[in-house]
């Protein structure tokens, strides 16, 4: 009878414990339901914000040079007798060191002047970085990181600078065809020469600090096929780098390819 009464009560215990075993498993359950309903709110709330600039976008893109020439370059490497083009891991030397003010362990960004483009700077291509690891007086020895093509000899050398990325959203060009107040420019280089870009390519505007722009704007591409005529809006393009009077853009949406001399302004501020 004893016996009994011990395996009575086990039994009640293992169903009690059973059953809490289930309400907690229901309450787990829910707690994952409910986390999963709130990732699929935020995912359709936040749906159209992703990352509009990247590392690419900062560090390999290209620019209109408009201040001096840099003095620190690239004047050998540890196989030039082998090859002329460099990439990730390759040694370089400099013709800069201790008494110019380098350090062991500097970074700098690799510049390639490609070209003056009529009326503005050099055309210049951001070609990687090159850490300092070995100084001398008056020479350094550099490792190439994270290259954007090849590198070659008598590329140029300025301090690296971090810069941030940027999320949000394409606001598109689906705005009102009329000519805004602010500054206007128009597009002054593609992206390799093309003839004409696309989504995602890259170019340059004459628009700069000077007219208010800063890396983060979103501007409007257009034509305008005669004159007084409604303009023709082509795409939203976004400010990736900026100098005093120029601009490196991306094109964020388009709804025609982008050419040389398609005209750039400023977005319609709310309610104008």
């Amino acid at each position: 009878m004893k016996i009994k009464t011990i395996f009575c009560r086990g039994r009640i215990f293992f169903i009690g414990m059973l059953g809490v075993g289930i309400l907690l498993m229901m309450g787990g359950v829910s707690r994952a339901q409910q986390q999963r309903q709130y990732e699929i709110k935020k995912a359709i709330i936040y749906q159209d914000i992703y990352p509009l600039i990247s590392e690419s976008d900062l560090y390999c893109s290209f620019l209109i040079w408009e201040k001096e020439m840099p003095d620190l370059r690239i004047i050998g490497a540890e196989r030039e007798y082998e090859r002329v083009l460099f990439n990730n891991g390759d040694i370089v030397y400099l013709n800069k060191g201790k008494a110019e003010g380098l350090q062991p362990g500097q970074l700098f960004l690799i510049l390639e002047f490609e070209r003056k483009l009529a009326g503005y700077g050099y055309l210049v291509h951001k070609r990687g970085r090159a850490r300092v690891i070995h100084l001398s007086e008056h020479g350094a020895t550099a490792r190439i990181e994270k290259a954007c093509g090849q590198v070659m000899l008598d590329f140029y050398l300025v301090p690296f600078e971090e810069k941030e990325g940027l999320a949000g959203k394409d606001l598109g060009y689906n705005i009102p065809p009329y000519i805004t107040s602010g500054p206007k420019g128009e597009v002054i280089y593609l992206y390799i020469d093309f003839n004409q870009i696309g989504k995602g390519h890259w170019a340059l505007i004459n628009l700069g600090k000077s007219d208010g722009l800063k890396i983060g704007d979103q501007l409007i591409v257009y034509r305008e096929p005669v004159k007084g005529a409604p303009l023709q809006i082509i795409g939203n393009v976004l400010v990736i780098d900026v100098q005093e009077q120029t601009s490196t853009i991306k094109v964020l949406s388009c709804r025609d390819a982008i050419r040389i001399g398609d005209l750039i302004q400023l977005r319609p501020r709310a309610g104008s």
